[in-house]
């Protein structure tokens, strides 16, 4: 397969505190440029300033000059915008919203093909959407406006679209009954986690943030305390704390009051993460958002046995064999579920065995594979 040519509309650059769905982005760029396409991430920014490569991706600036209020004319500035910013010889745009259905490239021969990755639907997020309080007239009449342009975009789209995929089953299988389609022709594609950094062990990173080696450590990564559950986490290992005093729970992108045993690092960069990661033997979630959670599948990549919310989905995962998942927001019976883990050293380990061959499936390289499946017939050879 020769190498493509590939342009990515999508955010800017992931920093600590980007969402994991826009970070998933990024990582599939990354895997795509292992594979030898040659990609590039273009993404909307008054910020004319590339910023440095990320896992190898430049970022291309695309200006933006002028603040929409209502999001499609918004979108629509940005898609004139990123045709400007497309070269000559792209062979794929791939979009993550509706602002690439409306990107036109000036005519110059055949164009690029378009591929779409979304993580909803957008007609649905317009209609859903509230800028707080209640809208006056115009503000009504712009919405049905923007609807309707947005619902013509979306459907010209799916149709000229060379392979369109889905974060999620939910998704998928909104797409295909609002607008009528055969089935498999939206893709499955959850989002891509990247590869685990290893490079300390466990011993080494548990000296670091000064933790005992003989006790049993849990993590919560999150950057929105309340929505994905830290108070109940801290309330569980508390009431856990009482049977293993000298438990320690490491939380990671938030910064909740001091406690025993609890070890906040707040918003830290990918290295810290990734060291406290390797530290820990458990992580736990309690989301109180339903949905999937690019957090717990990354921690499953490090092996770690994952306690959640039912609310958290893991497309095609095993509940029990590969996590575990309470029902309840019930900070006992999260502490239960902490004990028997917390207790069960070999349980934990095939848990977080069978939970990282799960999540493993997708890595960079494994979706960038799949994501040339789909289109090995439609770009060049």
């Amino acid at each position: 397969m020769s190498p493509w040519r590939i342009d990515i509309l999508a955010g800017p650059p992931p920093d600590p505190t980007t969402p994991g769905i826009e970070r998933a982005v990024w990582e599939l760029a990354g895997g795509l440029a292992g594979r030898g396409h040659r990609v590039r991430v273009l993404y909307p920014t008054a910020t004319p300033t590339p910023p440095p490569p990320y896992r190898g991706v430049p970022g291309v600036p695309v200006p933006v000059v002028a603040s929409k209020r209502r999001p499609v004319p918004q979108a629509l500035e940005v898609a004139r915008a990123t045709a400007d910013c497309l070269e000559p010889d792209t062979d794929l745009l791939l979009g993550v919203d509706e602002r690439a259905a409306a990107v036109r490239p000036p005519s110059r021969g055949r164009g690029p093909a378009l591929a779409l990755y979304l993580s909803s639907v957008p007609t649905d997020r317009l209609a859903t959407g509230s800028n707080g309080g209640s809208p006056g007239f115009l503000d009504r009449i712009g919405g049905w406006m923007d609807l309707r342009t947005l619902r013509r975009l979306e459907t010209e789209s799916l149709g000229r679209a060379a392979a369109v995929w889905a974060s999620t089953a939910a998704t998928r299988d909104r797409l295909t009954q609002l607008h009528h389609l055969p089935s498999g022709r939206v893709r499955l594609l959850p989002p891509t986690l990247p590869d685990p950094d290893v490079s300390t062990p466990r011993a080494a990173a548990r000296l670091a943030l000064r933790i005992p080696q003989d006790v049993p450590v849990a993590i919560f990564v999150g950057h929105r305390p309340e929505p994905q559950g830290l108070p109940v986490a801290l309330d569980a290992f508390r009431r856990s704390r009482v049977f293993f005093p000298g438990a320690r729970f490491l939380v990671v992108g938030s910064s909740p009051k001091p406690d025993p045993g609890v070890l906040p690092l707040g918003v830290c960069d990918e290295a810290t993460k990734a060291q406290a990661l390797c530290a820990a033997d458990l992580f736990l979630f309690p989301s109180r958002e339903a949905g999937p959670a690019y957090a717990v599948t990354e921690a499953m990549r490090y092996g770690l046995a994952s306690l959640v919310s039912a609310r958290v989905v893991l497309e095609g995962a095993a509940e029990k064999s590969q996590y575990r998942a309470v029902s309840s927001d019930d900070p006992a019976d999260y502490a239960a579920e902490f004990a028997e883990l917390f207790a069960d050293p070999a349980l934990r380990r095939r848990i977080g065995d069978a939970g990282r061959e799960y999540a493993d499936q997708f890595s960079p390289a494994r979706t960038a594979q799949a994501v040339e499946q789909a289109l090995g017939s439609r770009l060049p050879a």
